[in-house]
């Protein structure tokens, strides 16, 4: 019986201790607002956990745009509430059964001498994490959190636009994936890239295009700096501008840096998120262009002017004659062949990705696809990614960091696009015979599927050996010849922490890039209507390319505890970089078949080799050593120095080092004790001063040039094979070097809504690099590359940030940036040519070398209209009277304005162009070529607002350049009148017949037609071709809505939003071509000429963004 009750007894204990701890553990739904302490405005953002007594997350939660939060966990007795914030104390409220728990966020200060302290955000320059208002160097950043919505384009740079003060960026053309030019303060090398270097995670990313990348013939719109890295994936973006700021990367960060921040995982659930983006891209409005008839009108009009009549006989395809059915079918039509050419593109994007984790590991992954259909047929981009960051907590002193990310992109474009960097399908579009048809006729009239491909036709034919590849139907080539670039990319980072001490922490990073990059081109025999016993008849092109680089950092940060009067943070890093990169291209001709796309197959074609090969293979290595230190004094005087010291593979013994240092300092006036009267308004009032050298190794397209190279000779020496040295051993190569001073201003007020920042900078290059100068030839060498010329960068930069006002149910914020360089060549080689270009030829510009003139100087004649009688002719001195001279019979008769004599001696007449002729002796030559304008803009930036009410926000922003000029090359083409090309509808207004009465002449009138470049220079390289490039682009507007947390708890889902972008909605300017905007190359003499490349049109995008 006595047992029985100790059974009973035990019984009901347990059965009462499971009752109370199954009542203990409840699941719950806890709900507040996180709001700040000093305005009572919500924090959006803010980070909510719940721990239980272990210290272990078993809930969290982000707060929305109202400070809102909620989760629905379950509680057991002393969970606590931890809540986070940047720039405030973290909060620790016990739960203890509430369910509504409201938290006011108290800022972190510390108390120094009567100053009061406001604790910041901290940055990372890659190398030492410093707060944000203790940074003594010039950088601007930007969230991806404010761009990603509006983001339509694959690759970062597109959003980046008008976003940062002195990043100036220029986009190649409309195409998907398209490359853009980057320039941060300017153009800074007169020879080569003026690219940045570009970061990722801390690790120097090596871009698609190789560091020998001929910038001299190359076309920007084959690559795109950032297309590997999705946009998805990217955190945030800083910017690096002066030396001080740049020297910690060595020599590849003479042009700026730009940093990126990629997105990880954060102490938390695990968080599955889903993006999809649905772009269309609208059909871009053409040219207007000549009909058939006006074409076939104009035709005979500009023959007869040149002295020649027309003759239906010779010249068939403007006869009209319906007893020649084969031309009257053909070349009877009234083509638009860029409407044929375009279409509405189409873009998808889709990102989806995992984040989360606990105290000791954190991960992120996520996978992309983005497919895009441009607007010109036959051409697009396809690209996959993947990407895995992790962080593991060995301990408190050990932490590994890892990340892997891999990339495909498809890239497919027309082939011409390969054949020349200068010509497009859009360009054979508009001066393309538009009486011609499409597709073929027959000989009884009846249309076939073939594309109308004469061998030759009035205008030309294909023509390999020319560098625009000669005439084509462009439907034809867009169809069927294609340029196809396939890349694979993959990049391992690994780092290992350690921090032995409080004060000292030890990284180790190494970083593998493996890249793949494969372009296919081929030419069919039915894009060109070659005959098919050519070799240019399926032409076939591969080339492979592969880099591999290893990079490797070892750093120490030093971060004693020197007390609150005192800071400190001191670095030492060894760095070391070696990149290894094999090309292969292989061109075949005249394959069996169409289908036949491989070079190696074998031609079918004899007597002759039309397989052709080439290989390359090269390597760079390079070291450096660097040391950093920041001290600040009472938190008000802080100063920076740094020097690092590179080595480099690719130069001699004499000059394989350099040492470049750096000074920087920071004065924060708002600290200084007579500033607290002002410190109830004004939170941040800072100078900043920088001065630093930067070193660049060569850009040459041999790494070997440093020692000498031999050859074999073609004969012999007594029976043996011979050698000779094929080039000058450059052991005296030195590095090319930037110094750079820097003047900043950081203003802060009103609780910081309102922060401005100034900078001043001053940035001189010299010892720029030279290839292939002429030498004498008792050196016995013909060219060598040196070390010779200088160049200056000078300017401002104004950024304003403001929130005009904002509580809890409206925000309004504003940004505004702008940015001015002026740029000047100081010095040029003797050796190397200081003009390019022909004065006597028509369709040229003047290209010089100018010192005081900046890079991309646009010289050329000044344009005064239409020589409208023949009395306009008469050449005329300064004071306006006419000149005469005395004939074989000494009669006086007036002298006639005349073009280059006495090479040429072309005499003008009644309608054509006239020119200004600068020193008044009545030949329009050489010495009346004046300065035209510059190609770079005096102003470029951005601004635009953001509105929020509630759940709902809209965002719109413009950027815009002012005061560059463009060469209109397309408009050129399209007026000159002079060839069998066809013109735009401007030409209807051209000179016809004399206007003895002057006054009846329109005033917008053009040049007569004749037909032959010699025979007439209407279309010289003149101030009537260069335009105004200034524009004001509305770049996007977005409308957002997000879904209230409270109604999305009865579903599977946590956030949800959803919008809708339109970006390039219009275009405030004078221009008369296609697009304003035009990207300069690193290419010497490059100037900015607008080929008519595919335009940035409207594009509409529905977007989605869910998190389960």
């Amino acid at each position: 019986m006595r047992k029985n009750l100790y059974l009973f007894i035990l019984l009901m204990i347990i059965c009462s201790i499971t009752t109370l701890a199954t009542a203990q553990v409840t699941k719950v739904v806890i709900r507040g607002v996180v709001t700040a302490a000093i305005d009572k405005l919500p924090l959006p953002g803010a980070h909510v956990m719940l721990l239980n007594k272990d210290g272990r997350v078993v809930g969290n939660a982000i707060a929305d745009m109202d400070g809102n939060y909620s989760m629905r966990v379950e509680t057991r007795a002393g969970d606590n509430l931890v809540v986070s914030y940047t720039g405030m104390k973290k909060a620790t409220i016990p739960v203890k059964g509430r369910m509504t728990i409201n938290v006011v966020m108290q800022d972190e200060t510390v108390m120094l001498e009567g100053a009061t302290i406001v604790a910041s955000k901290k940055t990372s320059n890659g190398m030492m994490d410093i707060n944000e208002r203790d940074l003594t160097t010039a950088m601007g950043k930007v969230s991806m959190a404010d761009l990603e919505d509006g983001m339509t384009a694959p690759s970062v740079e597109d959003a980046l636009q008008g976003r940062i003060a002195g990043l100036d960026i220029a986009a190649s053309s409309g195409d998907p994936g398209a490359g853009m030019s980057l320039r941060i303060r300017g153009t800074t090398s007169m020879t080569g890239s003026s690219q940045p270097l570009i970061v990722v995670d801390g690790f120097p990313y090596d871009a698609s295009v190789d560091d020998d990348f001929d910038f001299a013939t190359a076309d920007e719109e084959e690559y795109s700096q950032l297309l590997n890295i999705s946009p998805d994936d990217i955190k945030e973006i800083a910017v690096l501008k002066d030396a001080a700021a740049t020297a910690l990367y060595g020599a590849k960060a003479a042009n700026g840096v730009l940093l990126i921040t990629t997105k990880r995982g954060t102490v938390s659930k695990p968080r599955i998120s889903y993006t999809f983006k649905g772009t269309m891209i609208n059909k871009p409005e053409g040219i207007q262009v000549l009909s058939g008839d006006e074409y076939t009108t104009l035709i005979q009009e500009a023959l007869m002017n040149s002295g020649k009549v027309y003759d239906p006989t010779s010249d068939p395809e403007f006869a009209y004659d319906v007893n020649q059915p084969y031309y009257f079918y053909n070349y009877g039509q009234n083509t638009d062949w860029y409407d044929e050419i375009t279409h509405t593109g189409f873009s998808q994007d889709h990102t989806a990705s995992i984040s989360g984790g606990g105290d000791k590991a954190q991960y992120r992954a996520s996978i992309g696809y983005y497919n895009a259909n441009s607007v010109v047929i036959g051409t697009g981009l396809n690209r996959m990614n993947a990407r895995l960051n992790v962080d593991y907590n060995v301990s408190k002193q050990i932490k590994f960091s890892a990340s892997m990310a891999y990339t495909r992109t498809d890239d497919r474009k027309n082939y011409i696009s390969y054949f020349s960097t200068s010509q497009n399908v859009s360009n054979m579009a508009f001066t393309r015979m538009p009486n011609m048809s499409v597709y073929e006729y027959n000989e009884i009239g009846i249309l076939t599927d073939n594309y109308f491909t004469p061998l030759e036709s009035p205008q030309g034919k294909w023509n390999p050996s020319s560098s625009s590849g000669g005439v084509y139907n462009p439907v034809a080539m867009a169809n069927d010849g294609y340029f196809q670039t396939l890349s694979n990319n993959v990049v391992s980072n690994l780092s290992l922490i350690w921090r032995p001490f409080s004060w000292a922490r030890y990284q180790s990073d190494f970083s593998l890039n493996v890249s793949n990059n494969k372009k296919n081109a081929f030419l069919p025999q039915t894009a060109t209507g070659r005959p098919w016993n050519e070799a240019t008849v399926n032409r076939a092109d591969d080339r492979d390319g592969e880099a591999f680089t290893i990079y490797t950092m070892n750093k120490i940060v030093f971060t004693p505890d020197l007390g609150k009067m005192h800071s400190f943070q001191g670095l030492l890093a060894l760095t070391t970089s070696d990149k290894r990169s094999t090309n292969f291209r292989m061109t075949g001709g005249n394959t069996a078949s169409t289908y036949l796309k491989d070079p190696s197959i074998p031609s079918r074609l004899t007597g002759a080799s039309y397989l052709t090969s080439t290989t390359t293979l090269q390597q760079e290595r390079s070291v450096g050593v660097m040391g950093s230190i920041q001290y600040s004094l009472l938190d008000r005087y802080i100063i920076n120095g740094t020097a690092r010291y590179d080595g480099n593979s690719r130069f001699g013994k004499d000059n394989k080092w350099g040492l470049f240092p750096s000074v920087s300092m920071r004065w924060r006036v708002s600290g200084e004790p007579f500033m607290k009267p002002w410190r109830k308004w004004l939170n941040e009032l800072s100078l900043r001063a920088s001065y630093g050298l930067n070193g660049s190794s060569p850009k040459t397209n041999n790494n070997y040039k440093h020692i000498s190279l031999y050859e074999p000779y073609e004969y012999s020496y007594l029976g043996e094979a011979s050698v000779y040295p094929s080039s000058l051993e450059l052991s005296n190569l030195k590095w090319q070097t930037s110094t750079q001073v820097n003047f900043g201003l950081n203003f802060a007020a009103f609780k910081n809504r309102l922060n401005i920042d100034v900078e001043v900078y001053q940035k001189r290059s010299k010892d720029q690099y030279f290839q292939n100068l002429s030498l004498p030839s008792t050196s016995g060498f013909s060219k060598a590359d040196v070390n010779s010329g200088s160049m200056e960068n000078k300017g401002f930069e104004l950024s304003v940030n403001t929130v005009p006002y904002r509580n809890k149910k409206w925000s309004i914020s504003f940004n505004f940036n702008l940015a001015r360089n002026v740029n000047s060549i100081l010095d040029v080689p003797d050796q190397y040519p200081m003009q390019k270009g022909v004065s006597t030829s028509n369709g040229q510009y003047i290209r010089r070398f100018e010192l005081g003139q900046p890079m991309g100087a646009i010289y050329g004649f000044r344009y005064k209209g239409v020589y409208l009688n023949d009395n306009q002719t008469i050449a005329r001195d300064a004071a306006g009277e006419q000149i005469f001279t005395y004939d074989a019979n000494g009669n006086r008769t007036p002298v006639r304005m005349r073009f280059a004599y006495p090479t040429i001696d072309y005499q003008f007449q009644a309608g054509d162009a006239i020119y200004e002729d600068i020193n008044h002796d009545g030949n329009i030559d050489h010495q009346d070529i004046v300065y035209l304008g510059n190609s770079n803009p005096i102003l470029t930036g951005g601004f635009g607002p953001n509105i929020r009410y509630k759940n709902i926000s809209v965002s719109a922003f413009f950027n815009f350049r002012y005061g560059n000029k463009v060469i209109n090359q397309m408009r050129m083409s399209l007026e000159n009148m002079s060839s069998y090309n066809n013109q735009s509808k401007a030409v209807l207004r051209r000179w016809r017949h004399p206007y003895e009465d002057e006054a009846t002449a329109p005033t917008d009138l053009l040049p007569r037609a004749v037909y032959g470049s010699k025979n007439a220079y209407n279309y010289l390289g003149s101030d009537r071709f260069v335009e105004d490039g200034s524009f004001l682009r509305f770049k996007s507007l977005t409308v957002k809505y997000t879904f209230d947390k409270k109604r999305l708890q009865k579903t599977f889902l946590k956030t949800c939003q959803l919008w809708m972008t339109m970006s390039n909605l219009y275009v405030w300017t004078k221009y008369s071509g296609m697009d304003p905007e035009i990207a300069l190359t690193g290419a010497p003499f490059n100037i900015g000429y607008d080929r008519s490349r595919v335009p940035r049109t409207l594009t509409t995008t529905l977007g989605m963004s869910v998190t389960f």
